[in-house]
């Protein structure tokens, strides 16, 4: 069974079309703020992209989650550069998972 924020990861992942997304962890942003609980990261995502990218989630799932459930997802970006400087070992554990989920489909 999946859990709900679990859910909502996916939808995101989907939404943003496969690239690697994460629930804030100390591994990626230090110290504590408020609605850190409910905050995604989306990871390469150009700049040309992201004022689209944005709105589309917004208007998916952001909005949609606001009104049923009373959650206030945050969702940051990161460019392919920052990724690449700063969080390159999110795209082994994407790769990771994507195979792992790979060989569980039938």
């Amino acid at each position: 069974m999946v859990n709900e924020r679990e859910e909502i990861r996916r939808k995101v992942m989907e939404a943003v079309g496969g690239r690697p997304v994460r629930w804030t962890e100390p591994r990626i942003t230090r110290g504590d703020f408020p609605g850190r609980d409910w905050a995604l990261h989306v990871f390469d995502v150009p700049s040309s992209e992201q004022r689209e990218l944005h709105g589309l989630l917004f208007d998916g799932i952001k909005r949609t989650l606001w009104e049923e459930k009373r959650v206030a997802l945050t969702i940051l970006l990161h460019t392919p550069e920052n990724t690449d400087r700063y969080y390159a070992w999110v795209r082994e554990e994407h790769e990771a998972e994507r195979a792992g989920a790979t060989r569980a489909a039938p």
